[in-house]
């Protein structure tokens, strides 16, 4: 794996423990029914699916969302979901030893890092999805790839205020560079991954080329993790953080703060797999097919980017997202920004 790669699966890994560690999941509710029609030939896949008695899922998506996931689809379909939430690095790490040996655990990988989806793709690693819901109008046919994987939730940036620090809130980046918050704002460590320098490309493309070097004049407090960011912002430390994860549990427990969704917002999707020559391939495409359901949605994209419009508990569908693309910086890109960073922002440090 490459240093870039584990820079962005730590990124990722990083914004979705915030989100994970709200509290309890959203209570399950009596299941909805089905938004595709179920044919004869998917009832076969649904009945072998139950016959196989379980599915197994490697994430790193959000813990609470991945149980609330595995909860409802035990609910709907009788079938236990074995869920192994890590970060994309050592997700990876467990599919390269399991592919190689005689015995496999991993039916379904959801996962960042589309550069290893890629690659293994090439290798045959994956099976194509099949379901239904795959196939509905409400799917964009873009979120499924040619590697064989498809979207399935995207993690989400937003900036957030201390509610007792800024009482009248912000309505948007350009809030930031009020004087009344010079040292008062946290602001993302380009250091950390190269997906936080495409945060910051995309907070030019959306405020302008003035808005990061004018930003740099708030003279902010720079954060390599919005772990620490958040919970600055939660002791009244900063006023603002520019990008990390909704603090929505917080607020709803009564914390001083609160949040806007930017449109479009940024953000890094999840693409899921369906494991070639996994334990449980009926489970696998059941399962795979369902995190698509507006039912599947509203477990596994609760506080996050969906990929169906009107998703209860989504930040915003994400065709409304800016995703960021790996392939669309080079190393020299990502360097030139960092040198900038610390000229700027650190005064050459």
């Amino acid at each position: 794996m490459t240093a870039a790669r584990t820079f962005l699966a730590l990124a990722v890994a990083t914004l979705l423990a915030v989100a994970a560690c709200g509290g309890a999941p959203t209570p399950t509710s009596a299941p909805a029914a089905p938004s595709a029609p179920v044919t004869p030939e998917w009832q076969k896949v649904i009945d072998a699916a139950k016959a196989e008695g379980s599915v197994t899922i490697y994430s790193s998506q959000g813990a609470d969302q991945l149980k609330d996931l595995a909860q409802k689809f035990q609910q709907v379909y009788g079938i236990r979901v074995d869920v192994q939430r890590d970060i994309d690095a050592n997700i990876e790490a467990k599919s390269d030893a399991e592919h190689g040996s005689a015995q496999k655990f991993a039916d379904v990988l959801a996962i960042s890092d589309g550069a290893y989806v890629q690659a293994k793709a090439q290798l045959g690693w994956w099976t194509k999805p099949t379901g239904p819901d795959l196939t509905t109008a409400a799917y964009d046919k873009s979120y499924l790839k040619p590697d064989g994987s498809f979207l399935t939730s995207a993690a989400i940036f937003v900036p957030a205020w201390n509610t007792q620090t800024v009482p009248g809130g912000i309505t948007g980046y350009q809030d930031l560079l009020k004087p009344e918050l010079i040292g008062k704002i946290g602001v993302n460590d380009p250091a950390t991954s190269p997906a936080v320098v495409d945060f910051y490309s995309y907070l030019t493309q959306v405020n302008g080329p003035t808005f990061v070097p004018q930003l740099a004049a708030q003279k902010p407090q720079i954060f390599a993790s919005v772990l620490p960011m958040g919970q600055a912002l939660l002791s009244g430390q900063i006023s603002v953080q520019l990008g990390g994860s909704p603090p929505t549990a917080q607020k709803e427990q009564g914390a001083p703060v609160d949040f806007l969704v930017p449109k479009p917002a940024w953000g890094a999707a999840f693409r899921t797999v369906v494991v070639a020559g996994g334990p449980h391939p009926n489970a696998a495409q059941l399962l795979a097919n369902y995190m698509v359901t507006p039912e599947g949605q509203a477990a596994i994209a609760r506080d996050a980017g969906s990929v169906l419009k009107d998703v209860p508990g989504a930040l915003t569908p994400i065709s409304d997202v800016r995703l960021f693309d790996p392939a669309s910086q080079t190393a020299a890109d990502v360097a030139q920004f960092r040198a900038m960073f610390r000229t700027t922002f650190q005064g050459g440090a």
